[in-house]
């Protein structure tokens, strides 16, 4: 009787279902319309943040949170502000209309030569920015050292003249960088927060007033803080992140050149580049405004005064020579929020000309980022909310923006049932996106867990809505998405339970999607690369289908879809790691896997271990399989040891190292960090070219921050942020080429 007790106190004191699931996020919630509304007033922007602000602390005071820092995204509003929605609807665009091209035609994501590997992107002509770029001369690789970075250029042709030629400092922690024609664009990053202008009699470092008229914050500098009285609390300045763009003549790369440099405030959510304009997206999130509202969060919170201008994200811009220029990034006329309120974080697009001496113009959602996927016709936002809580709804909305006169505007809405994985489940064709969502699973507040399922969705745009034209719905009950793909006419899904099925999908007719065919292998996929019309090839996680499930391996896959009802697999799998264990960042990053389609050469950074070691575990073998079963062994309570117990009976204490476990698998790879090259085609598979190790031991440096394997012309190349190494693809038995970083 008695354990069934607590259950009883705890439905007891429920004071209703619903409001602790709408609280804790324990059931389903569905958004609001996404249907976006141009602010009418500088007054109604202010209203609006004042409202969302207020209904936000509110709750939080409810439920006993206020006092934490506010980092909730989405609608966590009892609704209290929403707008009636009158003259919801966006203007009709007057840019290009879906299927038809883009202001933008094309981009250039690198030079088109067939003698050099390029960095991995989604769509030809949409270019997407790496640590490392080439021309297939030089190498164009940024460092993301903190809190300042370094973008180096090193010649890599002809192979024995490997040199650093130059250096160019840059502020902030370096993220990525494009290449364009005879200019770089570096992305970097500085990190924001909180500083203490003085305490306890010490001077620390500061930072300029904010200009409030942009609400944009100056440089940090170091200045003489006033002395405050030891003990006492000193003053609390906060500092919004910031995204800086770089703008760098490289036409001498012995001397290149910084033509601009622009910082806006937030930090970068994503971006691509399309015929020299750099559309950048930038996320202010909630908590960023404690330097315009310093009691965020806080039941004191006074928003009767809130101004507009220090709300609104800001610019600071330095030319060549010197000048410079502040601002808002958008204004109050340049942005759109739901007609169903969903909090007071703000995204802005900017799209930066780099051919216009890096002009630009910029539009602002009130909402959270979330994934961004980009045609050469349009960019689209995805919104999923979340919180800190683990408050989150089953929808995701859909923000369209048309690239239109080297700009972008926001022209269409729309929402679908579940989550987006990446960028990679979203595709546009024929004036049509296809979304790939996973829904679910979901909990019961008294037990109980509905199973996930994995929708593809459809979309066409009707005046300003992206509405759903054709669905394929509930695949794979029970398992996950973890890569997908849209290619033309074509669509691949691969998801995950326990097993791998890949999924080809028939998308010719929009409005009647349909599943085509289905492959069940081992493991699972993270990355899908179209070779040519009837193969993919795919890099993911090996997992043994008798052994414990979790990830073990990289395994590298090619299929044969050219029967598009029965895919197969093509060749034999390679798995790295089957014995000990690996990892790659092409695993969840896919401009870290270069796949050299013109030579048929594929590269990526892998981490393999000397062992895998089981805590506390005993694994018995499987007859007949070669793997092995985990059970756990139950700690061994007294102190002294039964004499007819073995070793792997007992438990190790806990001041004692694991032993492995040598006789259920045969761990014989020795520890590596660095790079794997295979030659690949349908016919004969993978073929093992060599490893060229990224560890510079001579300068204490074992693991790199990133590793990118680039092609150029018979050679490859190691590139990271600790030096590079390379030689012939042909012949990798030793390393011919090797250059340093100090």
């Amino acid at each position: 009787m008695y354990r069934y007790l607590p259950l009883f106190v705890a439905v007891a004191l429920i004071p209703g279902c619903g409001v602790w699931c709408e609280w804790f996020g324990l059931c389903d919630r569905e958004t609001g319309s996404p249907e976006l509304k141009a602010f009418e007033s500088e007054k109604e922007l202010a209203d609006y943040f004042s409202q969302q602000i207020t209904s936000r602390n509110d709750r939080f005071d409810e439920i006993g949170l206020v006092g934490r820092s506010d980092q909730a995204a989405g609608d966590f509003t009892s609704g209290d502000a929403a707008a009636d929605g009158t003259n919801g609807a966006l203007d009709a665009p007057t840019g290009p209309a879906p299927g038809e091209p883009g202001g933008a035609e094309g981009g250039d994501a690198g030079l088109s030569d067939e003698d050099f590997s390029q960095t991995t992107i989604q769509e030809k002509g949409v270019d997407e920015a790496d640590v490392v770029k080439t021309d297939g001369t030089y190498l164009y690789i940024i460092d993301s050292a903190y809190p300042d970075s370094v973008l180096r250029i090193v010649r890599a042709s002809p192979p024995e003249q490997l040199a650093l030629l130059s250096e160019v400092s840059l502020e902030g922690n370096g993220r990525e960088i494009y290449l364009y024609g005879d200019k770089v664009v570096a992305l970097t990053q500085t990190g924001g927060g909180f500083y203490i202008l003085g305490g306890g009699g010490i001077a620390v470092d500061t930072m300029d007033e904010p200009d409030v008229s942009t609400g944009s914050d100056m440089a940090t500098e170091e200045v003489e803080a006033d002395v405050v009285e030891p003990g006492s609390v000193g003053e609390m300045r906060y500092e919004r992140p910031r995204t800086i763009v770089t703008v760098i003549d490289v036409t001498s790369r012995d001397e290149p050149v910084i033509l601009s440099q622009t910082g806006f405030d937030g930090i970068p959510s994503s971006s691509r580049m399309i015929d020299g304009v750099l559309h950048l997206v930038l996320a202010n999130y909630q908590d960023y405004y404690y330097d315009v509202l310093p009691m965020l969060g806080q039941p004191e919170l006074e928003v009767s005064t809130i101004d507009v201008q220090a709300i609104l994200p800001g610019f600071e811009r330095v030319d060549a020579d010197g000048a410079e220029q502040t601002g808002n990034t958008v204004t109050w006329q340049e942005l759109y929020r739901p007609t169903d309120p969903d909090g007071f974080g703000l995204v802005t697009v900017v799209s930066l000309d780099v051919d216009n001496d890096a002009e630009f113009t910029a539009v602002g959602v009130v909402a959270e980022p979330g994934l961004i996927y980009s045609s050469l016709n349009a960019l689209y936002l995805t919104d999923t909310e979340w919180d800190f809580l683990g408050n989150n709804r089953e929808t995701t909305d859909i923000y369209k923006f048309a690239y239109v006169d080297r700009g972008a505007m926001a022209t269409a809405t729309g929402s679908v049932p579940g989550r987006v994985l990446n960028q990679y489940s979203m595709g546009e064709y024929a004036g049509h996106l296809r979304i790939a969502t996973t829904v679910g699973p979901t909990f019961s507040l008294l037990g109980g867990r509905s199973q996930p399922h994995n929708n593809v969705y459809v979309l066409g745009q009707t005046g300003t809505t992206l509405q759903e034209v054709g669905s394929i719905v509930n695949i794979a009950p029970g398992e996950t998405i973890q890569s997908a793909r849209f290619i033309g006419e074509r669509g691949y899904l691969v998801t995950f339970e326990q097993i791998d099925p890949l999924f080809t999908l028939d998308l010719r007719d929009p409005t009647d999607p349909q599943i085509a065919g289905e492959l069940k292998v081992p493991g699972f996929s993270t990355f899908i690369v179209p070779m040519g019309d009837d193969h993919l090839l795919t890099v993911g996680q090996y997992i043994p289908e008798d052994g414990p499930f979790f990830g073990w391996g990289v395994q590298l896959s090619i299929f044969d879809v050219s029967d598009f009802t029965d895919p197969k697999l093509a060749a034999p799998s390679v798995v790295l790691g089957e014995q000990g264990g690996a990892s790659s960042e092409a695993l969840y990053n896919p401009k870290a896997f270069t796949y050299f389609a013109e030579r048929g050469l594929v590269a990526l950074p892998v981490s393999m271990y000397n062992d895998i070691f089981f805590l506390d575990f005993e694994i018995d073998d499987v007859p007949g399989t070669g793997v092995g079963v985990v059970d756990v062994v139950a700690p061994v309570e007294s102190d002294t040891k039964d004499p007819a117990q073995t070793d792997t009976d007992v438990a190790p204490e806990p001041d004692e190292p694991a032993e492995p476990i040598d006789d259920a698998m045969p761990f014989t790879p020795e520890e590596f960090e660095g790079l794997v090259v295979f030659s690949v085609s349908a016919e004969d598979g993978f073929t093992e070219l060599g490893w060229i190790s990224t560890r510079f031991e001579e300068a204490g440096y074992y693991w790199a921050s990133f590793t990118r394997g680039v092609f150029i012309g018979d050679n490859v190349f190691a590139v990271t942020d600790h030096g590079v190494r390379g030689g012939l693809v042909n012949d990798l038995t030793s390393i011919s080429y090797e250059l340093l970083f100090e």
